[in-house]
């Protein structure tokens, strides 16, 4: 007997991690919710599920660290990408703000709504909450609490959307990634992640830039981020166009890995180049 896909995503039921999942595989898959970026990781690598969505990049607050630590740490692949439009609303209870005391919500979503939360509720202490549904759901039995979520997070907590669209950029979205056991294979409109660490030492990294020169490949995001083993050393992460099997991104990569002290292809997969 075929068995039903199971898709893992950071929940409860209406995260925007939960939307970005729909979108991916519709209804004809089993979801299955839990508690941390890291556990969707974990549910794949166990088997539990075949197939992880997580977010990893929102157009105003930059890279998902939890993402981007979990794929260093693990040895998931990155499958496929999506954008999604993502509109924060303020829900609670009560219509008077003057009643709010405390506004539950994701680290990213309290960063993207700083600007309105620090006009309209100065007052208001900011607890975090390990997704945006999970704050809904925490606010949905305290009048004087409120949550920063999504419309579906609040209709499913039987919460009211008090205000919409409450983060500071007009253009908010976040960048989803499906997470697997293998690669995509190449369609020829591709894109590449990768990760890695230089030598500390000068012209390190203009080293490492001159590889991807080159090769002729294009370089759409850098970032860095503390290394986890190596106090003060710090790992890139950086999208590329290409696949890992084209031969320009295989022999920039062959050359990665005798310049760097670490390099990690993390997915080559179909590269999204709008919103969905």
């Amino acid at each position: 007997v075929e068995q039903r896909l199971k898709v893992a995503y950071l929940g409860p039921a209406g995260t925007f991690s939960h939307m970005a999942a729909r979108k991916a595989f519709g209804l004809a898959v089993d979801y299955v919710e839990v508690s941390t970026i890291p556990a969707v990781f974990d549910a794949v690598e166990r088997g539990h599920a075949t197939y992880g969505v997580v977010p990893i990049e929102n157009s105003s607050e930059g890279g998902v660290t939890f993402t981007l630590d979990s794929l260093l740490t693990h040895e998931l692949l990155i499958r496929s990408e999506l954008v999604l439009d993502v509109t924060q609303c303020l829900v609670g209870i009560s219509e008077d703000l003057s009643l709010i005391e405390r506004v539950y919500s994701h680290p990213q979503a309290l960063a993207q709504c700083r600007g309105w939360l620090a006009r309209n509720l100065p007052k208001a202490q900011l607890v975090v909450a390990t997704s945006t549904s999970m704050a809904a759901r925490e606010a949905s039995s305290d009048p004087t609490s409120a949550a920063i979520a999504s419309s579906l997070a609040a209709e499913l907590n039987g919460l009211k959307v008090l205000r919409e669209g409450i983060q500071d950029e007009a253009i908010n979205a976040t960048r989803f990634v499906v997470v697997g056991t293998t690669d995509a294979p190449p369609t020829g409109h591709d894109k590449t992640t990768l990760a890695f660490s230089t030598p500390d030492e000068r012209g390190a990294l203009l080293k490492v830039l001159s590889i991807f020169h080159d090769e002729g490949i294009n370089l759409s995001r850098i970032e860095s981020r503390p290394s986890r083993s190596v106090l003060w050393e710090y790992v890139f992460f950086a999208d590329l166009a290409g696949h890992c099997g084209d031969p320009s991104v295989a022999r920039a990569i062959a050359r990665l890995r005798e310049s760097c002290n670490m390099t990690k292809v993390l997915g080559s997969y179909p590269r999204s180049d709008g919103r969905t």
